[in-house]
């Protein structure tokens, strides 16, 4: 979900033109007020505050409930807050709860954290959660308890770690694997960073030296239906060290080079510019080449970037002074990796 610029301006003048009015409500009145000056500007948003009513300066939470489609806007938003707000300090996502053991209730059901099983697995790059109750669940409360769980696991892990880094969501009566190890919600926190860092290797450091790549070639246009024509291959490199910082937040951009290459020197000169282009944005870390594809004449290179507008700015003069006219540059937000771990799970 996209606003203009223009939009972003409007809210955060009124915003705080108001900001001394709104202080002076109690805190509850104050979120109600400030949603819907929200919403008479932007959709797909929400604010939160976390503070007490006599407090001078209370937490102010651009959230998207969970919505990864709004999660661009949303850092947008939170980008452009001023900077002389008196009464607010402005952050992006709802962050995790400090005090995960804690129950919730829903029409006269009340259910713990602790009273929720997790155990993490795979789903390609992302984790995979299972879920069983460590009580018996009313028949008429089956969907209340799954409904209520989610809303706890994302208290417990964090809006932004919950959308992103989470796959594969399943309610279980018993896991599929006999020696799965069973956490506690209350408990989950510290036990998902161990298993997102020791077990997917996800450090969040930068790569040094020499990077670790790994190529397949996929057919296309076979008996199974695939689009693409009879014989259509693509050569496909992988760049195994991108993986430690798979997913990290400020690595969301998926931008793309795309060059035509109509023969051998054609292919070692687009090569050569894309491994440049890697190396300007991999040296300040603004980014990591993280797979090419070369098909149909064509060679994509795929980096994660965060600040996408800087990453242009800084391959800009190369690209004026190598690339050839059938240069293509897109880019689309992809938090998760998907179009890296479509090829780095194989």
């Amino acid at each position: 979900m996209h606003a203009t610029p223009a939009a972003v301006t409007a809210f955060w003048r009124e915003f705080a033109d108001t900001e001394s009015a709104l202080h002076a409500l109690p805190l509850r009145e104050r979120v109600e007020e400030s949603n819907a000056l929200l919403e008479r500007h932007l959709e797909g948003l929400a604010l939160e505050m976390s503070g007490g009513d006599g407090d001078a300066v209370v937490d102010l939470i651009v959230t998207a409930h969970g919505s990864i489609e709004c999660f661009p806007l949303l850092m947008q938003v939170v980008a452009a807050a001023p900077k002389q707000l008196r009464h607010h300090r402005v952050s992006a996502f709802r962050e995790r709860t400090e005090q995960p053991d804690f129950p919730i209730g829903m029409d006269g059901f009340e259910l713990s954290t602790s009273e929720v099983l997790i155990a993490l697995g795979q789903d390609d790059g992302q984790a995979a959660l299972e879920i069983r109750f460590a009580r018996e669940i009313p028949q008429d409360f089956q969907d209340h308890a799954r409904n209520m769980a989610f809303i706890m696991i994302d208290h417990v892990l964090g809006e932004y770690d919950f959308a992103v880094k989470v796959g594969a969501v399943d309610f279980v009566e018993e896991s599929m694997d006999p020696g799965a190890e069973w956490t506690p919600l209350s408990l989950l926190p510290p036990v998902f960073d161990r298993y997102w860092t020791g077990v997917l290797g996800r450090t969040g450091e930068f790569p040094t030296g020499e990077h670790d790549w790994d190529g397949m070639t996929l057919a296309f246009g076979g008996a199974d239906g695939d689009a693409g024509e009879p014989g259509d291959e693509a050569i496909v490199m992988i760049n195994r060290s991108a993986n430690p910082v798979a997913m990290r937040a400020d690595l969301a951009y998926a931008l793309t080079l795309d060059l035509a290459v109509n023969d051998g020197d054609e292919l070692d000169a687009v090569r050569d510019l894309q491994d440049q282009a890697a190396t300007l944005l991999e040296l300040p870390q603004l980014g990591i080449l993280a797979y090419t594809m070369t098909r149909a004449g064509r060679r994509k290179a795929v980096y994660y970037v965060g600040d996408e507008p800087m990453a242009r700015q800084v391959l800009a003069p190369l690209l004026l002074r190598e690339a050839a006219a059938s240069l293509e540059i897109s880019s689309t937000f992809d938090p998760a990796w998907s179009g890296y771990f479509e090829f780095a799970v194989h």
